[in-house]
């Protein structure tokens, strides 16, 4: 199962959602899918937005994506 931790790393850099859609040209309500319910509501994610996300949190896609073992 993947897991989105951004929610985390948000509050890590003490940034919101919003100035993170400010700084990374991403899209609130995408960054919104990815903060609220562990991102259960994502169904796909380009490269594209995952790299304007780190770029602007200067951090790595590790960073705010996990994989979890369900055994």
């Amino acid at each position: 199962m993947i897991k989105f931790t951004l929610d985390e790393v948000l509050k890590d850099k003490g940034m919101t959602m919003y100035a993170l859609a400010k700084k990374s040209g991403v899209r609130p309500n995408t960054i919104g899918q990815w903060v609220t319910g562990n991102g259960a509501e994502v169904k796909s994610i380009t490269i594209d937005t995952l790299e304007r996300i780190c770029l602007a949190l200067e951090c790595k896609p590790g960073d705010i994506i996990k994989m979890i073992d369900e055994n």
